[in-house]
């Protein structure tokens, strides 16, 4: 432990995460995803173009966003990556109008952050799924999950729901050193050792102690740059994903 950091050489990962296979189900529709942060920026977005592998992922715990931010226009991130992919209108519009964020019942605003993923042979080895039926509710929470279909009716229309949502669980070891603790903690030590950086591949952190840019190699062998931001006060892990 150091500075209220907890340092593990290395750890089990188990990733849960809810799926929708939209696949060519919705061949007529060409709806577009925005992955909509908790701080209310557009990470990416993409045309859903069908195809018999395509499906959207999500987590699997209740996400939430404030008024402020749900009232606020639609924002995309620094590089401009999305901005540039992203129609007209959906530049125009606030978070609220779109399929992922919308007042609930009880007058907080739901949050569903959603991302295209193949659900491919190389998932299927990867992960464990349950079609359906929710095999741990303390795992996959029945509100997000609820939530999620709930975004994919918004999203392709009320046949949204004769698709299954697939509950996916994965597990396995992994060598990299998994730092926990509170985020600005957890970045401060982590930008006080270079060792650990170069460790993490963590190019540098955000004047502010609370974000962060790493870099990495894709599936096909291109370099990468992504920039994370971790929400003040809160716990986390900072750690290398491989594969």
């Amino acid at each position: 432990t150091e500075k209220g950091c907890c340092i593990y050489p290395g750890f089990t990962e188990h990733a849960y995460r809810l799926v929708f296979p939209f696949e060519e189900r919705f061949a007529s529709d060409i709806p577009q995803v925005l992955t909509v942060m908790p701080t209310g920026v557009v990470e990416t977005t993409e045309e859903l173009r069908p195809n018999e592998e395509c499906a959207l992922t999500a987590f699997t715990y209740p996400q939430s966003i404030s008024d402020e931010l749900a009232e606020s226009p639609v924002a995309f991130t620094a590089d401009e990556s999305a901005q540039e992919d992203a129609p007209q209108d959906s530049r125009r519009r606030i978070l609220r109008d779109t399929a992922f964020v919308w007042r609930r019942e009880d007058g907080t605003n739901a949050l569903v952050q959603t991302w295209p993923t193949h659900l491919n042979e190389d998932f299927r080895k990867t992960f464990e799924i349950t079609e359906g039926t929710n095999p741990d509710s303390d795992k996959f929470s029945p509100q997000a999950v609820s939530e999620f279909q709930a975004a994919m009716v918004r999203l392709f229309g009320s046949n949204a729901t004769q698709r299954p949502i697939l509950f996916c669980h994965s597990k396995k070891l992994s060598k990299s050193p998994a730092v926990v603790g509170v985020g600005e903690d957890v970045l401060a030590h982590i930008k006080e050792n270079p060792e650990l950086m170069r460790t993490l591949a963590i190019l540098n952190v955000d004047s502010d102690g609370l974000g962060f840019v790493a870099d990495g190699t894709s599936g096909d062998g291109q370099k990468f740059e992504k920039h994370f931001t971790l929400q003040a006060g809160e716990q986390c892990v900072v750690y290398k994903e491989v594969g």
